[in-house]
């Protein structure tokens, strides 16, 4: 497909821009929308096939289009609403005999979460009367959330930041008047972000009660007692937090499919399938220490044991992460009822139980990070319309319901996701006579979510765990605003 040097800029500029995804607004890390023309009917018009970016929803749509190329750029802002409301958040220490602390006041608050903006890049060339190629650039999925460093839950999650985005070259062929066939390739870049406390005051106590029982063993019952209360005094002390972040990008491939059955001038079909995309994020982990522990006990938390099981070895190395993003199958439906009027429809069905665990892997000898998750396939349902006001003006509006691929009772603060609905407007603005313009505005409301998340392995062992729980409600919202210029030449 030839594109012109302008064209060609500007898709390296929504490429850089394309890297700051913010929170996923549709259920687990999905991005919630890649179109404003979709996002005018929550995402309802994947069998509309009225511009470039039916690329992401129905790629074989794009036989609808006329000749020469068609450009579409998409610039979304998501502003989150992601409260959470403390309720007694704690750390533990299996096995010492050592009550647990509190690592926050109940009733405390925050907001997680900060508006961005997404931008997504569409083209389409008609090089013959049933031939289209296609080319889409969009984020596929996002997250950013960034807790205040002395939140009850710092020992699990204090930033998680997720960056991704896909090239999907697509072919569109009209195999009759009636069906269109596509199919593309998904190149995907995904990059990882995460920090969190770590409580070297659990080691410290760890290593002053091993030595209590050393000292009571050998008859010394009153040194014994003085490094038992030294251990208390030490353990939950957040004077003792140290830091690590693990950072991790890398490429991998997926496909998609797609088919538009075109029953009659006003009605049509679509069923669009995407792959899962298996990626493994390779980086590396910066652990840092604070500088109030003892170099005996410095030393013995970045020691190298020879056994290669240490749930200590803190020193810096590379990590990996592997991930596997949901396979999608999607069933559309358009209907214009009359000359100003259409019906449309999705459902989306996705295979989010490919995410079992998040497991980091480290070169040390330092005992893996393991989160478990546990996701639940899930659906997404929406239903939307659209009306022509005058031949300049046509507006849209949906509502969709988003189920949550996530167990309640493994809810963590990486994602604290919820079953949720989403309400939409929009409209599509004729400028010239090949240049449009579509505005949409969107209300997502999550189902409220308690949480109550313990960082222990899922009782897998070994496992570089805090054993900290932190325990409270999330209430979520978000406002979106899209907006679309599409332009053929």
């Amino acid at each position: 497909m030839a594109m012109t040097s302008r064209s060609r800029r500007l898709a390296l500029t929504m490429l850089t821009l394309s890297l700051s995804a913010g929170l996923a607004q549709a259920a687990g890390y999905r991005f919630g929308t890649q179109s404003a023309a979709a996002e005018g009917t929550a995402n309802a018009n994947g069998a509309e096939g009225a511009d470039a970016s039916t690329i992401f929803a129905n790629p074989a749509a794009l036989t609808r289009l006329g000749s020469g190329l068609h450009v579409s750029g998409v610039l979304d802002y998501v502003a989150p609403d992601v409260q959470f409301t403390d309720a007694g958040s704690f750390i533990s220490l299996p096995g010492s005999g050592l009550q647990a602390r509190p690592t926050s006041q109940a009733g405390a608050t925050q907001n997680a979460a900060s508006g961005v903006f997404v931008p997504h890049m569409y083209a389409a060339y008609r090089a013959s009367d049933t031939l289209v190629y296609g080319l889409g650039v969009f984020v596929p999925s996002g997250a950013k959330l960034t807790y205040d460093p002395s939140w009850g839950g710092r020992y699990n999650l204090n930033k998680v930041e997720l960056k991704s985005l896909a090239f999907n070259p697509n072919v569109a062929w009209k195999l009759n008047p009636q069906l269109s066939l596509a199919g593309g390739l998904n190149i995907e870049y995904m990059q990882g972000d995460l920090e969190r406390a770590t409580p070297y005051g659990s080691a410290y106590a760890a290593g002053l009660l091993a030595a209590a029982q050393q000292a009571a063993a050998g008859g010394a019952p009153g040194l014994a007692l003085q490094l038992q209360q030294q251990a208390n005094q030490v353990f939950g002390n957040p004077a003792f937090d140290g830091n690590i972040h693990v950072h991790g990008k890398g490429w991998a491939l997926g496909f998609n499919l797609a088919l538009l059955w075109e029953l009659d001038a006003k009605t049509r079909f679509g069923l669009a399938y995407r792959s899962s995309v298996s990626h493994k994020l390779k980086g590396d982990a910066d652990w840092s220490q604070p500088a109030t522990l003892p170099a005996q006990v410095l030393a013995a938390i970045t020691g190298k044991p020879a056994d290669g099981h240490s749930k200590l070895d803190h020193n810096d190395s590379g990590a990996s992460l592997k991930v596997k993003t949901p396979d999608s199958l999607s069933f559309q439906a358009f209907h214009q009822l009359d000359e100003r009027l259409a019906v449309m429809a999705d459902a989306t069905w996705y295979k989010q139980s490919r995410l079992q665990e998040l497991r980091i892997e480290f070169d040390s000898t330092a005992a893996p990070s393991i989160t478990p998750e546990k996701w639940k396939n899930a659906w997404r349902v929406s239903l939307g319309g659209s009306y022509r006001l005058n031949p300049e003006l046509l507006l849209r509006a949906g509502v969709s319901y988003d189920r949550s691929p996530v167990e309640g009772a493994l809810r963590s603060p990486a994602l604290p996701d919820s079953d949720r609905t989403w309400l939409a407007l929009g409209a599509n603005l004729k400028l010239a006579q090949a240049t449009t313009v579509d505005l949409a505005l969107g209300f997502v409301k999550l189902r409220e979510a308690p949480m109550q998340a313990t960082d222990d392995g899922g009782g897998q062992t070994p496992c570089s765990c805090a054993y900290s729980t932190v325990r409270g409600t999330y209430r979520s919202s978000a406002a979106t605003v899209g907006v679309q210029l599409n332009h053929g030449f």
